[in-house]
Parts: structure tokens; C-alpha cells; sequence
């Protein structure tokens, strides 16, 4: 078939289609051309998609193994199985597609685009959920059935500082899975807006030296801290026992993520640019995070792949989880790494006015009224 024939038997189809060919300068792939439901798909497409790579055009999800997709070289004719990816039609705005592929010779490959309505969407958001939920759960129940089973059968043969040891490990793992339900609970909580908060006037310091001590006691080896608080520090405005999940889970994340023997710095200070919030950054001297990733972040399940991540236990709920709390009580969160050097999370909330304290104080009589 020539390239002329082929071309007029993809623009008969509905279905967008991405033309890709080895490219002339580098031993990877790239848009050679696409039919015409392609470029009803996606505006400027000379300049979006035509001789760019895959890599440049799909976000894959971390479970993908697509050699193809991963921006690595395929060999014509090895098998490229259908995946889901969010496809960039620009450089603010992705779609979730489902990919195909299929080699007309060994210089032509065939990308199908088939977009995801909204339900089905939802339907594979919820498999994905499903199924990370499953794997987390799956993980820990494991273990604590397996010792168990070995201590109600063997317990005669097993010393005691060998049972102590098995009945630690299946602590441990229950107080994971107890920590994986309130990450559920709080994320169903926060997606159906149920999440009620309870706001008082909280002194950044003492919290912070509360957590440090708790954070220190469960350590095998101690880890120091650098604590810069300010001295014309004012009261943050905030539901307490959120606010120190937030801190608890930022400066928890930095002791896990960083480095042996380096030190975590926290620093509590009026917010530079709004001298109406609080700031409080902490920051680890650690593998840091690419640019790349810093978008998906906070995404629900999302969690960097790198060496120290592998090794920690993890849903990649907790910055979602994070975020969302910081968000809903009139706060923000950044953040700002550099690659294996350190990384700072910021988040900042309102600091506790006297028009804020007659506010809940309005608004507990409000409820106590009805």
C-alpha cells in the first residue's frame, strides 16, 4: 500500500490516528503524520504533534509498561499492547484516551486515539481506585495473617524473643492498614464535602515542638531537627487537630524521604507576601523530586518513583489528603526541589484575628440556637 492510499483509507475513519516513523536525527519515533478526525482532535496539529516523539505527547500512568510510550526504542513489530494515557493537546490541557497500536512495516506504526467519554472515564477512575485499594489492603493482611498463622502453629517451637518479634511486625502492619482506612475515610469525607472543621487559635510553635518529640520517639536512630521560629510569631487560625495532621504528615514525609544523618529544617515565620497567613516550610536534603513530577503531586495515588520511594511505605494519599485539608481552611501549600539535593514544602494559613474569633463565635451560637 502506498503512503497516498493509506493516508485516504485513514481519513475515511472516525477514530483519530497518529502516523509514526523512526526519526531522522535520533534512533526514537515520531509523528510522521494523522488523518483528518485526528486534526479535528486537536487544534494547531503541525505544531502540537507532527515530529514529536511519544513520550512528548502521553503522560503514561505508573502501572504502564509500554515500551513504546516510555519514549524507549521498539524494535518493528514487537508487541505494543492498548493502554490508558492522558494525551497533551496542549500545553495546558490533557485528555484521557485509550491507545492501540498496530505496524503497517517495519517504518510504520499506526497510534489509534480513542477518547474517553465521561462515564467511561469514571469507570476506569474507579477500576484504578479499586484496584490500588485492593494492592494496599492486600499487603499488610498478608503479613499479619502469615505470622499469625505461624505463631498459633508453631508457637512451641519459637522462642520468645522470636514471637516479640512476629507480634511487632503484625502491629506494625495493623497500624498501617488503621492509617490506610482514615486516608479512605478522610478522602471520601473530602470528595462528598462532609469534612467539617472546627476552627481555633493555635500557637504554630508549640505544635510543631509536639510533633518533632513524637516524630523523635519512634525513630530507631535520632534524626536532627533545625527549628527557625519567628519572633513576632502570630497565632495561625485553623481546626486543630487538622492542622496538626497536615504539619504531622509534611514533616514525617521529610524525615522518611531525606537522606541518613542529614538534617530536616523547619521554619515558621509571618508570610512574606500576605501579612494575613502564616508560613511554615520544612524542608529535607533528599533525592528531591524531578520537575516533572511536581504536577501530579498531590494527585490522589500518586507517589515518585526513586530509590528512597521503594523502600517507604506508602498509598499516595497523604499529600492529596495534604492539600485538600490546607485548601479547605483557606490555606496553601507549595513546593520547590531540587534534584538530589533537598526539597521545601511551604504552606501557609490565616493567621487568628479578632474578626475571625467573633465570626465562629457568631457561628457556634448559630448552631447552638437551632
Amino acid at each position: 500500500m502506498s503512503d497516498a492510499e493509506l493516508q485516504t483509507l485513514l481519513d475515511k475513519l472516525q477514530t483519530p490516528v497518529l502516523i509514526f516513523g523512526p526519526s531522522k536525527t535520533t534512533d526514537q519515533w515520531q509523528v510522521v503524520g494523522f488523518n483528518t478526525a485526528m486534526s479535528g482532535y486537536v487544534e494547531d496539529i503541525e505544531s502540537r504533534v507532527v515530529n514529536k516523539g511519544p513520550k512528548a505527547l502521553f503522560e503514561i500512568t505508573t502501572k504502564s509498561n509500554n515500551p513504546f510510550c516510555q519514549g524507549l526504542d521498539v524494535k518493528p513489530g514487537a508487541l505494543l499492547q492498548t493502554h490508558t494515557a492522558m494525551f497533551r493537546i496542549s500545553d495546558g490541557e490533557t485528555r484521557r484516551v485509550k491507545v492501540k497500536y498496530d505496524w503497517i512495516d517495519k517504518k510504520t506504526l499506526l497510534a489509534w486515539i480513542e477518547p474517553f467519554s465521561e462515564d467511561v472515564a469514571l469507570t476506569q477512575a474507579h477500576s484504578d481506585f479499586v484496584s490500588v485499594v485492593s494492592h494496599e489492603f492486600r499487603t499488610p493482611l498478608t503479613s499479619i495473617k502469615g505470622f499469625a498463622d505461624t505463631l498459633l502453629r508453631y508457637s512451641g517451637n519459637i522462642d520468645r524473643d522470636q514471637q516479640a518479634r512476629f507480634i511487632n511486625i503484625i502491629k506494625h502492619q495493623a497500624d498501617r492498614l488503621s492509617r490506610l482506612v482514615e486516608n479512605l475515610l478522610t478522602v471520601s469525607k473530602l470528595g462528598a464535602q462532609r469534612t467539617s472543621f472546627i476552627y481555633r487559635s493555635i500557637t504554630v510553635r508549640k505544635v510543631i515542638d509536639n510533633i518533632v518529640q513524637s516524630i523523635q520517639g519512634k525513630l530507631s536512630e535520632p534524626r536532627e531537627f533545625a527549628l527557625d521560629f519567628s519572633d513576632n510569631m502570630p497565632t495561625a487560625w485553623a481546626d486543630p487537630d487538622k492542622f496538626e495532621q497536615i504539619l504531622l504528615n509534611l514533616i514525617d514525609n521529610a524525615v522518611k524521604y531525606s537522606f541518613p544523618e542529614t538534617t530536616v529544617r523547619i521554619k515558621a515565620q509571618p508570610y512574606p507576601e500576605n501579612d494575613d497567613m502564616v508560613q511554615i516550610s520544612i524542608t529535607n536534603e533528599g533525592v528531591g523530586i524531578p520537575s516533572d513530577n511536581l504536577k501530579n503531586l498531590f494527585n490522589q495515588f500518586y507517589r515518585v518513583d526513586n530509590t528512597l520511594t521503594r523502600d517507604v511505605e506508602g498509598t499516595g494519599l497523604g499529600l492529596y489528603i495534604t492539600k485538600s485539608l490546607t485548601k479547605a481552611m483557606g490555606g496553601d501549600i507549595m513546593v520547590d526541589s531540587e534534584v538530589n539535593k533537598e526539597t521545601t514544602f511551604s504552606v501557609i494559613f490565616p493567621i487568628t484575628t479578632p474578626e475571625r474569633q467573633a465570626a465562629a463565635v457568631r457561628e457556634a451560637e448559630g448552631v447552638l440556637s437551632e
